[in-house]
């Protein structure tokens, strides 16, 4: 038994993030009403632009900070060594943030005239370094989780910041607050948000020997892991939310809008699979070179937890997404259902790949250039010939592509390093369950909602779905998870 078997006890400690991503249809709801749905398109617009700037800026700092961290925090004494790689991270961080920054404010008039209209240059302007707040988060959290501060950072994560975001804005809409003022609230809640963060990192480490570290870095070894990883990011950056672009091109604002809820709603997927990531990292950064044996059990656990944990959210959007989906938008949405169907299935193959972030941590390079250069060119492909006859459900069909290609692509070589077989038999069970439950409930709903009010075929259908689930996922339970699920309810003693 290693010291790092211990899955299901960090994944419990992280789970307080999760209420980041169930508040996202309250905060997608809010962003709606403060903004309008025009002002959301928009919102998206930019978004897609401050998460390319994001992920450039950051330049894989986050991950660098999670494999060198982890591997430091097994030893006694090494607290200096750490702060010296937060640091050298930060300093690479904050030149390539704020010139990125830099340049979006050049870009602002520009990309608001190529696309047309005239009212995101605001956005961008006021967004310009927002990307470097977040990264500044980022790569805060990559240590503290690394380090294994898992509730703290979940709680402040998941509930701290997005009630301070829900609270700024209701505060907006119920105001009606001009455009301007609600932007410049957002950018006022991410600093806050940034600065607990902050406070949180100098109760766990050093922050005076990560600030002297920052003035006087040693970037070679982060410059060096980032620099491997720089085309590759490149490539999947463009190709992440490339269907966005080209949609606006074919499309109105407003429907870019509800394309985008249903992004957001399907990216729920992967944004659970978030509670495992912290520990999926750690475990990579920890034993990938200490005892490999054990990664590859750990990270075959980690998948078969990952399949109970995504099958809930799967089944509840594909049974009654829709009605949800029509509910935050504020009104009817009968053109997104074939999209968050595609965009929910492509995701849930997606967040499976649980293996795949061996490739980034362990085998940075040409392997996952080429992987990036492949999604680029089907996503693109597919863009090119869908999107103008069949308009959102094109764009869909071509995201879940590329997200299927990315994530498993890379699962099936980092598994393959590791030493694994990602996907068994007893897998292929759950995932078999978990898609027949969510058609069930779907066909359910349809029979269903003509005859009752629709918030009680939703209650009904959703609360029938999870229990089916619930018993038919107990009757696949391997022995030794019977027995930790009997000592978890107080039907057997432990040991």
């Amino acid at each position: 038994m290693t010291e790092r078997a211990d899955e299901g006890r960090r994944v419990a400690r992280n789970v307080a993030s999760f209420g980041a991503f169930a508040m996202s249809p309250l905060l997608l709801l809010l962003m709606i009403r403060a903004l309008g749905p025009g002002g959301y398109g928009r919102w998206w617009w930019t978004f897609v632009v401050l998460e390319a700037a994001a992920i450039l800026g950051m330049l894989a700092g986050d991950l660098y900070v999670r494999r060198e961290v982890s591997r430091l925090a097994r030893r006694v004494g090494t607290e200096a060594e750490m702060a010296a790689v937060v640091g050298g991270s930060l300093a690479v961080l904050l030149v390539t943030g704020l010139s990125v920054g830099g340049l979006l404010l050049m870009l602002a008039p520009t990309l608001a005239s190529v696309q047309g209209d005239s009212e995101l240059r605001t956005f961008l302007l006021v967004f310009a370094f927002l990307p470097v707040l977040w990264n500044l988060a980022a790569l805060l959290t990559a240590a503290l989780q690394s380090r294994d501060v898992l509730g703290s950072t979940a709680v402040l994560r998941g509930l701290v910041h997005p009630l301070l975001q829900a609270g700024v804005l209701f505060f907006c809409w119920q105001t009606r607050q001009p455009t301007t003022v609600v932007l410049l609230a957002l950018l006022g809640a991410s600093i806050a948000a940034a600065g607990s963060l902050v406070v949180l990192y100098a109760m766990h480490f050093s922050l005076r020997q990560t600030l002297a570290a920052t003035l006087r870095p040693r970037v070679r070894p982060a410059l060096a892991y980032g620099t491997a990883l720089l085309l590759p990011i490149a490539l999947f950056t463009l190709s992440g939310k490339i269907d966005l672009y080209v949609l606006a091109a074919y499309v109105d604002p407003v429907e870019v809008g509800v394309y985008a809820a249903c992004l957001q709603l399907a990216a729920g997927l992967p944004n659970t699979r978030a509670l495992l990531d912290p520990v999926i990292q750690t475990q990579v950064g920890a034993l990938a070179a200490a005892e490999p044996g054990a990664l590859a059990e750990s990270l075959r656990r980690l998948t078969r937890v990952c399949a109970f944990v995504l099958a809930p959210g799967f089944v509840l959007l594909i049974a009654i997404g829709m009605p949800v989906l029509g509910f935050l938008v504020g009104g009817p949405v009968a053109t997104a259902a074939q999209p968050l169907v595609l965009l929910s299935v492509g995701q849930l193959v997606g967040s499976m790949a649980v293996a795949s972030w061996v490739v980034p941590m362990l085998m940075p390079g040409r392997l996952l250039a080429v992987i990036a250069f492949v999604t680029l060119a089907v996503k693109g492909l597919l863009l090119i010939v869908l999107v103008p006859p069949f308009g959102a459900t094109g764009a869909a069909i071509a995201a879940a592509a590329g997200t299927v290609v990315a994530t498993q692509g890379q699962a099936l070589f980092g598994a393959r390093r590791a030493g694994y077989r990602p996907y068994g038999g007893n897998l292929l069970a759950l995932l078999a369950i978990t898609i027949g439950v969510a058609a069930g409930g779907r066909l359910l709903f349809a029979l269903i909602e003509p005859r009752l009010d629709a918030w009680l075929a939703v209650a009904a259908v959703g609360t029938s779905c999870l229990l089916v689930l619930g018993m038919l996922f107990l009757a696949t339970l391997e022995p030794d998870e019977r027995r930790t699920l009997r000592q978890k309810l107080g039907l057997e003693a432990a040991g």
